[in-house]
């Protein structure tokens, strides 16, 4: 029987704070996830008195419910970078990519969070061979940038790491890591309350106005004074609470299953690297070995839209069937969704607007990105004159069609599967010239 909730959930503590709201702090967080936990415990360390608000239950979010992947980069080549940005600008966001990550894998080392972390790199492969010649490419530009491990994995060598002949070739970026995203949560959680953080789920925000010493937020009737506000709501932000921000973020969904006990041995039969996976077809599947070791997560764009897990459920069981025709009559023990915040630049974003701070637009890059960019706000915010990131200079544009609610998304969906189309015509030209 299917669980409809996230794995990650299962068998692990939900925090709910039962005192009172404070009327008074220095800072309100909105949103109580991984960029908003974390701007909370810097806020906190350098002496500020912090709450941070949620609408749903501490955790619900997508922090709770991706995949768990820990890796850099972000959506955006070095050629599209260069040509909007600079060159400059270009170099350093690969360098804070990986700075990104190396502060995540710190966080968790120097503090002891219980989370499961693995070292076990992960592999992009490639759908077509003209994705293998790209990604070589893009992987020479950003080691020129700033040299970082990360190598090539020819179509001969790809039965090492992964057992199945779906790709042609890879890159194994090997300083990437797994964790299981709720515990890591939770470590976080357990640092900001004990820096003296207040932390409330279930508050939902419905104002945030500007008063003689800051601002005032409402939130179920109640009153809370604050000098700065930081908006941490990602794929969550909703228009009635910031209209500017929801016009320039899109909630993307994406869904995840996970198999029912298969064995350590069945596990590594089929993953024999260990990696987590993650694909360059266009409607791209990401996946890899829970922590136990004894079943595999696949996650997936089932829809573009907003569809139920029991919706999502046969597509995601069906990819996961043509990666590994072995797992065809595999029972799925969960499946659940979760929305991903994304920008229009394709690139995440610090700022602050109307004198509300703000750090979002992860665009499914968020479990390094998000604890390091939360920090990174919280030091604007400490120290508003100074530059603290390359990510206060990306753009955070708007689109005429784009009011907050993503209608248009269905239409995306069906676009989309043209292009899954596309790519599987190109992916059978080569199986066939392959043959010959």
């Amino acid at each position: 029987m299917t669980q409809f909730t996230p794995y990650w959930w299962q068998d692990e503590p939900h925090y709910r704070n039962t005192e009172t709201l404070p009327t008074e702090v220095d800072c309100v967080v909105v949103g109580a996830g991984f960029t908003g936990l974390s701007a909370a415990l810097t806020l906190a360390n350098a002496g500020r008195q912090v709450m941070v608000l949620d609408s749903q239950m501490i955790g619900f979010g997508a922090s709770t419910r991706n995949g768990g992947m820990l890796g850099s980069g972000h959506k955006v080549s070095v050629a599209d970078a260069k040509q909007h940005y600079g060159s400059t600008i270009a170099d350093q966001l690969h360098c804070e990519a990986n700075a990104s990550l190396a502060y995540t894998k710190n966080l968790i080392k120097e503090h002891a969070i219980d989370c499961d972390l693995q070292m076990c790199g992960r592999l992009r492969t490639a759908w077509t061979p003209d994705n293998f010649t790209a990604m070589a490419k893009a992987n020479d530009d950003l080691q020129n940038i700033e040299a970082f491990a990360a190598r090539m994995v020819a179509p001969d060598e790809m039965s090492k790491h992964i057992n199945t002949p779906l790709y042609f070739g890879g890159l194994l970026y090997e300083g990437h890591a797994s964790v299981q995203p709720k515990k890591l949560h939770f470590g976080l959680l357990q640092l900001a309350l004990k820096a003296g953080v207040h932390v409330f789920g279930e508050q939902p925000v419905q104002a945030v106005k500007a008063s003689l010493n800051g601002f005032c937020i409402s939130t179920n009737g109640q009153q809370i004074d604050c000098q700065q506000v930081l908006m941490a709501t990602n794929g969550y932000t909703q228009s009635k609470l910031s209209a500017f921000l929801a016009k320039r973020v899109m909630p993307v969904p994406s869904f995840i299953i996970v198999t029912q006990e298969l064995g350590k041995e069945v596990v590594q039969g089929l993953l024999p690297g260990g990696h987590c996976m993650v694909e360059t077809r266009q409607r791209f599947c990401y996946y890899r070995a829970t922590p136990c070791g004894k079943r595999i997560m696949l996650g997936s764009r089932a829809a573009l839209h907003a569809i139920t897990p029991q919706q999502a459920l046969p597509t995601l069981k069906a990819k996961l069937t043509e990666i590994f025709p072995s797992l065809k009559d595999t029972q799925i023990s969960h499946c659940w969704t979760g929305f991903t915040g994304f920008s229009f630049s394709k690139l995440p974003n610090i700022g602050c607007h109307n004198g509300i701070y703000h750090a979002l637009g992860y665009c499914g890059n968020g479990v390094a990105m998000a604890p390091y960019l939360g920090h990174k706000a919280a030091l604007k915010m400490l120290y508003p004159d100074k530059k603290h990131s390359v990510f206060e200079q990306t753009l955070l544009q708007s689109r005429f069609y784009h009011h907050g609610s993503p209608w248009y998304m269905k239409g995306a969906s069906a676009w989309y599967k043209v292009r899954d189309g596309w790519d599987n015509l190109q992916r059978h030209k080569a199986l066939k010239q392959n043959k010959k």
